[in-house]
């Protein structure tokens, strides 16, 4: 019996030899913590983070290379020596890129800094600090069927007095001489004139995940996350404990993450992701692979359903799980006036901003920011949003007076048009009890349907005024008179017979120029959002 217990414990430990093995040749990670900052506050977590995910992931299986208080220099070659590691190792390799210290959002961009920078201004961090974005672009030419980038990093901007000390009093950039703008693109000066604009973002920006890849931020975008007063930040501890799940996806363990964090910062702290990965994946998948746990496809009525028959405190669970912005909005309308609803009321328009904001970049012109100003005038980005504005009235001054060779000088700015979408719809009020026939028979019933009036603000691009295009092709020329001569036999005694008859027919004439109007270069129309709901959740479109 003894020896029978002793057979299936060894070969138990060799099956997971094995396992671990088959997984190294195939996982990739690299890990890097900065904690030692030479100009600001040294950050205590940051290294013990790293090395901590760096340990599970070698138990995972992964192949880790780790750089720990690197300088830019550092980061962007240990950045492109993993990428080059894994240039030939295949689709099926798995590359995964974990970050934990300071991270900014600056103009727009987001910055993960190195432990060597010295900010004075904010145009700092383009030369001294490390972009996500070319981490991102550098990642996703690796030809492997799954890429993970998890960030530790949205700590607050601990260059924050230099920045707004920097920005205090800048002028604006004068336009090319000559140049005018079109009305209602001048918005530096104008829009927030009066107003305190603050000038430093907090948290880091909205980003995409490009087909197969995962990116998760410690915190919901536009938010700060906590170093932590423990041996490990919140999210890195409840990461590497959750992450120990056999068989647990990837999304069951950043649900799992979310939660946790989330209720132990209070609910400032909400764990965020966007993904688009394309196979699954478990940092360690068991005996039977990985255990897929998709999150429930459900109708807004469904939601509505489901959470009024929860209590407040459980329904507070699920939608931190969720972490959707309509699941958010539907969990107001019922628990609004508890503390829970004051919680999520505050995520959900900050996430709603942040998306606003998003969008606002991908269209990165001067009507998408002013419409951005409009709804939000006092927000941290209202600072940043006047400075793209502005450089993108500068772009388009360019291209006005660019040489007339390029052919855009002809092409005339775009013209923001305001208009208002009033949409009425018909709503469920408020559920009734109605006593019907019969001994105690008390049914629920739909309430009177009530009006909700929605203004949606609408940025779109439309075509923009006709062109004169001149097209040389060949059509059918004038009608002209040819004459044959034929001789021919008819019937009798032989005689010839003259004949002469005119045909008349069309022949391809000489080419002529033809000139038509074709569709001009696309405006972008800004429509401002304005909501008068009574209350009532809107859902956004």
């Amino acid at each position: 019996m003894i020896k029978r217990a002793l057979f299936i414990f060894m070969a138990a430990v060799l099956f997971c030899g094995t396992t671990a093995t088959t997984w190294a040749k195939d996982r990739f990670a690299l890990v890097i913590g900065n904690s030692n900052y030479t100009s600001t506050t040294p950050l205590a977590n940051p290294i013990r983070d790293a090395n901590a995910f760096a340990g599970l992931l070698e138990t995972a299986g992964f192949d880790v290379t780790s750089a720990l208080d690197v300088g830019q220099s550092d980061m962007r070659k240990a950045v492109n020596a993993f990428a080059s590691k894994l240039a030939d190792k295949g689709e099926d390799s798995v590359a995964l890129v974990y970050f934990a210290g300071h991270g900014v959002q600056i103009d727009g961009a987001n910055y993960l800094l190195p432990v060597d920078i010295e900010v004075e201004r904010a145009s700092d961090f383009a030369l001294q600090a490390v972009r996500l974005s070319d981490v991102m672009d550098v990642i996703n030419r690796i030809p492997s069927k799954t890429r993970i980038v998890i960030l530790d990093a949205c700590r607050n901007n601990p260059f924050e007095q230099q920045i707004e000390k920097s920005q205090r009093g800048l002028a604006r950039i004068d336009s090319a001489p000559g140049a005018t703008l079109t009305s209602g693109t001048a918005i530096a000066g104008t829009l927030l004139a009066g107003a305190r604009a603050k000038s430093v973002p907090k948290g880091l920006a909205v980003v995409t995940a490009p087909p197969g890849s995962l990116v998760v931020y410690s915190t919901s975008p536009g938010a700060t996350a906590s170093d932590g007063r423990g041996t490990n930040s919140p999210f890195t501890a409840a990461l590497v404990n959750a992450a120990k799940t056999p068989g647990a996806s990837i999304e069951t363990v950043l649900r799992t993450i979310r939660l946790s964090v989330h209720k132990s910062s209070n609910g400032k702290q909400t764990p965020w992701e966007v993904t688009a990965l394309t196979e699954p994946f478990s940092f360690f998948p068991g005996a039977d692979g990985v255990k897929s746990d998709p999150l429930p496809q459900k109708s807004d009525g469904q939601w509505h359903h489901e959470l009024r028959s929860m209590s407040a405190e459980e329904a507070y669970d699920v939608v931190v799980v969720q972490n959707n912005v309509t699941v958010y909005q539907i969990f107001v309308s019922l628990y609004g006036d508890t503390p829970f609803g004051e919680i999520i009321r505050g995520i959900t328009e900050r996430r709603v901003e942040m998306y606003s904001w998003f969008h606002a970049l991908t269209l990165d012109t001067p009507e998408a920011y002013e419409a951005f100003l409009k709804r939000y005038p006092n927000s941290d980005l209202a600072h940043t949003a006047q400075t793209l504005a502005e450089r993108a009235e500068q772009r388009a001054l360019a291209a006005l007076n660019s040489p007339s060779v390029l052919a855009i000088a002809a092409q005339s700015l775009a013209k923001p048009v305001i208009k208002e979408i009033v949409r009425k719809v018909n709503v469920p009020g408020p559920e009734r009890i109605v006593r019907v026939p019969g001994p105690e028979r008390i049914v629920e019933v739909p309430g009177p349907v009530r009006i909700k009036t929605v203004v949606r603000t609408v940025v779109k691009k439309v075509p923009g005024p006709v062109r004169i295009k001149t097209v040389v092709k060949t059509v059918p020329g004038p009608v002209r008179i040819k004459t044959v001569v034929k001789i021919k036999k008819v019937p009798g005694p032989v005689r010839i017979k003259r004949v002469v008859k005119t045909i008349v027919k069309r022949v391809p004439g000489p080419v002529r120029v033809v000139v038509k109007r074709v569709p001009g270069p696309t405006r972008v129309i800004v429509k401002p959002q304005r909501c008068r709901c009574r209350g009532q959740r809107v859902r956004l479109h």
